[in-house]
């Protein structure tokens, strides 16, 4: 069962990188629009801006486990040559334990802001006014992705550590 689950995180990770990498091409197609359309042809549009963001905003939350399975993340290199493996292990452990934390909060957080923004119909006030609930949600689903992949990492470190 742990082994589809982390089967499952990773396939679900690649994905996710897929559509971070998407929505950054995404917004550099949109901002070089910008420029030719405000430059060019002397015209503003105010949507570009606020869906870029977006699309950022959605590009880290989302493209966050993504990164994680890559181990892209920051690491503590330099403090694991003084370490032994079985050490390196351990302190891995308490570090994704305490990012674990910190989504699960995370998590909660994000959660009550999307529903609150769904519920009450919570908009950017903009122009555009596209409903807030779609950029939360990245958070949203940002938080599940990592929880759930320090979830996985945290299986395949316990795994280690036990053959030592």
């Amino acid at each position: 069962m742990t082994d589809k689950f982390i089967k499952f995180t990773e396939q679900v990770a690649k994905i996710c990188g897929i559509f971070a990498a998407g929505c950054l091409l995404l917004s550099i197609v949109l901002i070089t629009e910008l420029v030719f359309e405000r430059y060019l042809f002397r015209n503003a549009i105010t949507w570009q801006t606020e869906l870029v963001t977006m699309l950022l905003v959605a590009s880290t939350f989302i493209g966050s486990a993504w990164v994680l399975s890559e181990k892209g993340h920051v690491n503590m290199e330099y403090l694991y040559t003084f370490m032994s493996e079985k050490n390196v292990t351990r302190l891995k452990i308490f570090t994704d334990s305490l990012c674990l934390i910190f989504f699960l909060i995370l998590f909660y957080v994000s959660f009550e802001i999307t529903a609150d923004a769904f519920i009450n119909n919570h908009n950017t006030g903009t122009i555009w006014s596209p409903p807030l609930w779609i950029p939360y949600s990245s958070m949203l689903i940002g938080a599940i992705l990592m929880t759930m992949s320090y979830i996985a990492e945290l299986i395949k470190l316990f795994r280690k550590l036990k053959e030592f």
